[in-house]
């Protein structure tokens, strides 16, 4: 590539407004569906903002991965600064992240950097906080400690982070906690002591389909030009977050298709872009599953393939699977089973999770529903071309 066309890539259109609200870090300035546990955070850090002696809180969020621990604390740590300014308390927000401060010793280290301007060489830890509390107290400032991952922590380091208020006297830490962790990582470092120093354990819930759509409309609506997604694949979307109970794979998902889009000069999103970068970002398409399934079970997923290869939509109907379904049966010389025994092996697919499948009620009429069948972790024409090879060895010898 030469210079002009590296400059050309950079006038090429692009189908997003604001890439950054899909990183990672990206704190929204709406958190939806977190509301309760929100609260819960603020019935217990309330106050360090309305009490003079301003006492030490220790709080521990957790949950599976995917479930938004990081955001929540970090949204909650925001709005809590907007607040502490409002009130005239000086309110100091730092997020350690323990994959990069995978010791005290590195957390300590970098508060003395950033707020006593030293190196933290030749000081303990114990020497480190004292300076750190210290200086807060000079200054009349309280900080509040987000850290993430502190599994990583050995149990001793974590117990001497929480034990602060208990080692320097309450009067003397003007400093708070909120850490996190998933719950299986927690299980293994929690004990007794650790336990007695929290004053709230939040649990966070995944989020069901209702939330993982509100919120994926929501980021969408931040991160693209209008008409680039539309709501059936937004819906598509949240049944994957759904599925596997993991929002950050939902999030992923579109930044991967909107990168896709602007890489080939696409406006607007497919459903197999979606499914390939569903597939990428969670390749959870188990082929050994399709090896275990009878002959009109194979013949039936070929025909709900072939009718969503034949659609702009991110689904399609049992009839028109059905119809798919007899063409493929005729073509090779298989005679097919009645409707009834098609909707069975849909019933089947779907519960080996290799399809989803759900009942809608018709628009156009005041009665009548119809069920829609999508493909979510893996293109139809992988899965085609996968079923094609696997027929040409069962039906054409």
């Amino acid at each position: 590539m030469d210079e002009d066309e590296f400059r050309k890539q950079f006038m090429k259109k692009s189908v997003f407004k604001l890439s950054s609200s899909l990183d990672q870090s990206y704190v929204p300035e709406k958190l939806y569906c977190r509301d309760e546990d929100i609260k819960t955070l603020i019935y217990n850090f309330r106050r360090i903002i309305e009490e003079s002696d301003q006492p030490s809180i220790n709080c521990l969020m957790t949950g599976k991965g995917g479930v938004g621990k990081t955001v929540t604390a970090r949204y909650f740590g925001k709005n809590l600064k907007t607040i502490s300014l409002e009130r005239d308390v000086n309110l100091f927000i730092e997020y350690y992240n323990c994959i990069n401060f995978n010791s005290k010793s590195k957390i300590v280290r970098e508060l003395l950097a950033k707020y006593t301007h030293g190196s933290g060489r030749g000081f303990s830890d114990d020497e480190g906080i004292k300076l750190i509390l210290s200086q807060l107290i000079r200054e009349r400032s309280y900080m509040l400690l987000i850290i993430d991952e502190i599994f990583r922590l050995k149990p001793d380091e974590i117990l001497a982070l929480l034990d602060i208020a208990e080692t320097f006297g309450h009067q003397n830490a003007k400093l708070s906690l909120i850490i996190i962790s998933r719950t299986h990582d927690w299980m293994i470092v929690e004990n007794e002591r650790i336990l007695s120093r929290l004053n709230q354990k939040i649990e966070l819930k995944p989020y069901n389909f209702d939330e993982a759509k509100q919120i994926l409309d929501y980021r969408s609506e931040l991160a693209f030009k209008e008409n680039v997604i539309d709501d059936d694949l937004l819906e598509m979307i949240a049944e994957i977050v759904s599925e596997h109970q993991n929002m950050r794979h939902g999030i992923e998902i579109l930044r991967k298709s909107g990168l896709y889009c602007d890489k080939e000069g696409l406006e607007r999103f497919t459903p197999e872009i979606v499914r390939e970068a569903s597939n990428e970002v969670y390749p959870t398409f188990r082929g050994d599953v399709i090896d275990l399934l009878k002959d009109q079970e194979h013949l039936a997923l070929y025909g709900i393939v072939r009718s969503l290869m034949n659609t702009d939509e991110s689904y399609t109907l049992v009839d028109e699977a059905y119809e798919e379904y007899q063409v493929i049966c005729e073509n090779y010389s298989i005679d097919p089973h009645v409707k009834m025994s098609f909707r069975k092996y849909v019933r089947h697919l779907d519960e080996l999770k290799i399809i989803t499948s759900k009942t809608v009620r018709i628009e156009e009429a005041q009665r009548g529903r119809h069920k829609e069948i999508r493909l979510l972790d893996i293109p139809a024409v992988k899965l085609a071309e996968l079923l094609e090879g696997l027929f040409e060895k069962k039906f054409m010898n």
